[in-house]
């Protein structure tokens, strides 16, 4: 999962409805290639598109999941680029399917919605835990890897998500990762009390990206909205 065989038919569906051409990254995938690695890999594609002659403003970043938290650490990545060198390196907008709101989760529905989601909440405890793969597998779990997980390039809601794009959020009321999602969309509104253009709709009792459900009416209806807000930037 990650790559452009596992998401070919939820990306057609995105281009068709947004009516906009789509640029999709093989990042390298952990645990064979653990975090920064993918980080990496989606700002030389971003640094490919403006090369190619594409303004970082034509450009709408979007993901699900672990691809969702790559969108808001890229945003942040070029957010200190763009600081650092006074380069226009913000994109368009941010869409975030059920993204993965960061490495250091707690909300309650990680194990209440366990008996409807397809996720399962592996305790981080266990070396086998997606979060242990995903940054330094291997490492072990003491205060130093907690203290660690707790930057913002990890853990987002945890550092500043000032001067944001515009952002939609997309996520059902039945994955295990709904109250940590819902903290993430608060600390976007809060970190951008100026702007009215972030955005977040929950679907009654979807799970995890439901948007792979393609003939399930909620998937039409989430992309009718995303294709809306395409169309507003």
């Amino acid at each position: 999962m990650g790559g452009p065989s596992s998401h070919r038919e939820v990306l057609g569906k995105m281009t068709e409805s947004s009516k906009l051409r789509s640029f999709i990254i093989d990042y390298r995938l952990a645990p064979k290639h653990p975090f920064p690695a993918q980080l990496h890999d989606a700002f030389i594609a971003f640094q490919y598109l403006v090369n190619q002659g594409f303004k970082p403003h034509n450009i709408v970043l979007a993901g699900d999941s672990a691809g969702g938290h790559l969108c808001v650490d890229l945003v942040l990545l070029l957010r200190h680029i763009a600081k650092t060198t006074l380069r226009q390196m913000t994109p368009a907008g941010v869409i975030l399917l059920s993204p993965l709101p960061g490495m250091h989760m707690h909300g309650a529905s990680l194990h209440k919605n366990a008996v409807y989601d397809y996720l399962w909440p592996t305790p981080i405890e266990w070396p086998t835990s997606p979060i242990r793969l995903f940054y330094k597998p291997g490492q072990k779990y003491d205060d130093e890897y907690r203290k660690e997980i707790c930057d913002p390039l990890l853990t987002p809601v945890l550092g500043d998500l000032s001067e944001f794009p515009p952002t939609i959020i997309q996520s059902g009321s039945s994955e295990i990762l709904i109250d940590d999602i819902r903290e993430l969309y608060v600390k976007l509104k809060l970190d951008n009390p100026e702007h009215g253009w972030i955005q977040w709709e929950e679907y009654p009792e979807m799970v995890h990206v439901f948007h792979r459900f393609l003939n399930r009416p909620e998937s039409e209806a989430a992309f009718e909205s995303l294709a809306n807000f395409v169309a507003s930037l």
